[in-house]
């Protein structure tokens, strides 16, 4: 449509100037006439008007030979844009909650959306038979309590009879060592047979081979009851391990949350059975929820840069900070970006997808409206207002286009200088209006 008025208009200007051009002819061709018929006065007259008409013409002529343009002045400025993405909330803990035993489930003890302490009963297993477990684990405890005490007692009665047997070798010992020293002395003044003191050294030698003998039985018997003991201990603390288990197990027939949250799911139903290490609830914290979001490369040091982002969900606007940013192989060309919505910010649903807003900045320099552009055989041009003497004229100014976003666009001249700031730039330029164009400035803008 601003096309067609463009063209309405240039034919308007061009029949105009051909009416006052035939207007002008008429009369100068009438002029010769009116001289011929008339008086000197009347010629004069004649002539005169003839001229006004002239002027007249050529001035409507003139005044249509300019175009009538807006302009806006080069000025710096920084072009920035509004990115949007997807963003998935989460929350920033989540716990698949698992029965710690196996058995049939016999109560749910919360609703899914209650939001519970940490240590809180969420689900209760039937225990029966986890509790005859630990009553057959304090019995086995107890029994091997007393084989220990046992073999503890009959440790110390077997020492002390081997001691006993020590102590009585050795008492024969020291009584047939000294019948034999009395022997040998009678022997020397002859008071006795030789057989006889070969007698005496025959029993000695027998009360210390006994002797002997009862010392390696109390070594003996200390060393195996030492050993039996040892093992008798060993399986007193296996059965207070295993009663331990058993408690345990008891415990763990309730499945409590392992912090406080939010109880986002219950995956079992009672009368179900299910096996230790199976998942039965899922509990979402109650800590800031995260958002997480994929953006390009280039876009992620402005986010950094600023820290903050805008989440719209449900004709809500929420504040976040980007506390992280990840590169995954699965998205070579995008960045994941986690932001931490703001504590006050109201709870989102966990896996609610949302739109996150940020802020980038596109380019800095002269900044100018887009329709101040022109594109031609792949060149871009604006064109510029100079003054030539009285007129202003359109120059075409060859520039590159360093970011353009929404209406606005960052330029550099191709030529340097060819654009300083303070600058007027036709925008939006006319289809009609080309280089050396005669303009007329009706309106300023001071920026784009």
């Amino acid at each position: 449509m601003a096309s067609e008025a463009h063209v309405g208009r240039g034919r308007t200007r061009r029949a105009a100037t051909a009416t006052g051009l035939r207007l002008l002819a008429l009369l100068v061709l009438a002029l010769p006439l009116v001289a011929a018929c008339g008086s000197d006065d009347d010629a004069g007259a004649a002539s005169t008007a003839a001229n006004g008409v002239a002027t007249a013409a050529s001035g409507a002529a003139n005044a249509e030979a300019e175009r009538a343009v807006r302009v806006v002045e080069v000025a710096e400025g920084e072009l920035r844009a509004t990115r949007r993405a997807s963003v998935t909330v989460r929350p920033s803990r989540e716990s698949r909650v698992a029965s710690g035993a196996s058995g049939r489930v016999v109560e749910l003890l919360v609703r899914e959306g209650a939001v519970v302490h940490a240590g809180q009963a969420l689900i209760r297993i039937d225990a029966e038979a986890l509790s005859r477990q630990v009553e057959n684990a304090e019995l086995a405890l107890g029994q091997a309590r007393i084989n220990l005490q046992r073999a503890r007692s009959q440790a110390a009665d077997g020492v002390a009879q081997a001691e006993a047997g020590v102590r009585a070798a050795q008492g024969n010992l020291a009584v047939a060592q000294r019948q034999l020293d009395e022997a040998e002395a009678l022997l020397d003044i002859g008071a006795i047979a030789a057989a006889d003191v070969q007698a005496l050294r025959a029993q000695r030698d027998q009360a210390q081979s006994a002797a002997l003998q009862a010392a390696d039985a109390l070594a003996r018997a200390g060393r195996v009851e030492q050993e039996d003991i040892a093992l008798l201990e060993l399986q007193e603390r296996q059965a207070e391990v295993q009663l331990r288990q058993a408690r345990e197990a008891v415990a763990d027939a309730v499945v409590r949350s392992p912090f406080a949250g939010e109880v986002a799911e219950l995956l079992v139903e009672t009368g179900e059975f299910v096996g230790a290490g199976s998942p039965v609830a899922r509990v979402l914290g109650l800590d800031a929820q995260l958002a997480s979001f994929a953006v390009p490369p280039e876009d992620v040091a402005a986010l950094e840069a600023t820290g903050r982002v805008t989440i719209d969900y449900a004709g809500q606007s929420l504040s976040a900070t980007v506390t992280r940013t990840e590169r995954t192989a699965q998205q070579s060309r995008l960045v994941t970006v986690i932001a931490t919505l703001d504590p006050a910010a109201p709870r989102l649903p966990g896996g609610a997808v949302a739109e996150v807003r940020y802020e980038v900045l596109v380019a800095s320099g002269p900044l100018l409206p887009s329709s101040a552009l022109s594109a031609e055989a792949g060149r871009t041009f604006v064109f510029r207002v100079d003054r030539d003497g009285e007129r202003s004229v359109a120059r075409r100014t060859e520039v590159r286009v360093v970011g353009e976003s929404g209406n606005q666009a960052v330029v550099a001249a191709v030529e340097e200088g060819a654009l300083p700031l303070g600058a007027s730039v036709v925008a939006p330029r006319p289809l009609d209006v080309r280089d050396n164009t005669r303009v007329r400035v009706v309106e300023v803008v001071s920026g784009p």
